[in-house]
């Protein structure tokens, strides 16, 4: 378990579930002496125990005197996006919006190795670079609040450690019940794909680790060849190769998918092109582009 050396200096919550890892999370952050604010959302699902969640965690934080904020979703769910994006993208809406609004400018998560190891599977099958095959970091900042800081303290360890702190201090979680529903692709890695790999938890977290190392290289070589990079325009040094300029596009406009970077680098100067996000954008040079804002009819 790692937490960050400064770790005094911030305020901190904990997103709790009621599951094994965010409940181990929080009850440790108590051991070592670090005091938090747990936060926790009911999706509201009905085909979860999203209600005995919610119970076990305000129990659970009026035995350990922890101050407890819980949300739950209003809006329905109609199959799109998935269940799982739904339920993050709100889930992440009321942690900025709580933690904005309390002055907490941390947040911990309890996503540990077996978890980063998932996701990076589900990113390779979604058809990412390197940002994405990353998967989770140890640090980041809140989406959506990029004021607040994300810290994952577990992942150097497993979900099976979690189990064993907490049976070894007599400590209750609850098991959500759709993780046994396998039509999941996250439960389907977990419980049919990783079983039969022993040793590729270990080795997809190295490889994660790497790929952090050669992002943030590429990264910096990305912003060195950004000559401007403003809400209204980017403007990238001549001639550069196709990945900067594609980075250095992505990160200006985060919505943008391969197929409309290179799009908007094969752009005529002079073209304005509406992206998925609602924006037009104008090619006002060979390396440079200029933000019209959001489409709002014909021109």
């Amino acid at each position: 378990m790692r937490f960050p050396e400064n770790v005094a200096e911030t305020k901190w919550a904990v997103a709790l579930s009621g599951g094994a890892d965010s409940t181990a999370l929080l009850c440790r952050c108590l051991e070592a002496g670090i005091p938090v604010t747990a936060l926790h959302y009911n999706h509201g699902f009905a085909d979860e125990n999203g209600d005995e969640a919610e119970t076990f965690c305000r129990e659970l934080c009026e035995s350990l005197g922890v101050p407890l904020i819980v949300g739950r979703c209003e809006d329905a769910w109609f199959g799109r996006p998935t269940k799982e994006v739904f339920a993050r993208n709100h889930r992440l809406a009321f942690f900025a919006e709580v933690m904005s609004a309390q002055g907490l400018t941390g947040l911990m998560l309890g996503h540990q190795a077996d978890d980063r190891a998932e996701n990076l599977i589900l990113r390779l099958a979604r058809g990412c670079g390197l940002s994405g095959l990353t998967s989770f970091s140890w640090k980041g900042a809140l989406p959506g609040a990029p004021q607040i800081r994300l810290w994952r303290p577990l992942l150097d360890e497993h979900h099976a450690d979690q189990i064993a702190w907490l049976k070894a201090h007599s400590r209750h979680w609850v098991e959500d019940i759709s993780n046994a529903d396998t039509s999941i692709p996250r439960n389907a890695i977990r419980r049919e794909l990783i079983p039969h790999l022993p040793h590729f938890v270990d080795g997809a977290n190295a490889s994660a680790d790497i790929l952090a190392e050669e992002d943030a290289y590429l990264q910096a070589l990305a912003e060195a060849a950004t000559e401007v990079a403003t809400s209204e325009t980017l403007t990238l040094r001549a001639g550069i190769h196709p990945v900067l300029a594609r980075r250095a596009l992505h990160t200006w406009c985060p919505t943008l998918n391969r197929a409309w970077l290179d799009g908007l680098l094969a752009l005529p100067v002079g073209a304005i092109v509406q992206v998925p996000s609602g924006l037009r954008l104008k090619k006002i040079a060979a390396f440079s582009w200029q933000n019209l804002g959001l489409c709002k009819g014909r021109d």
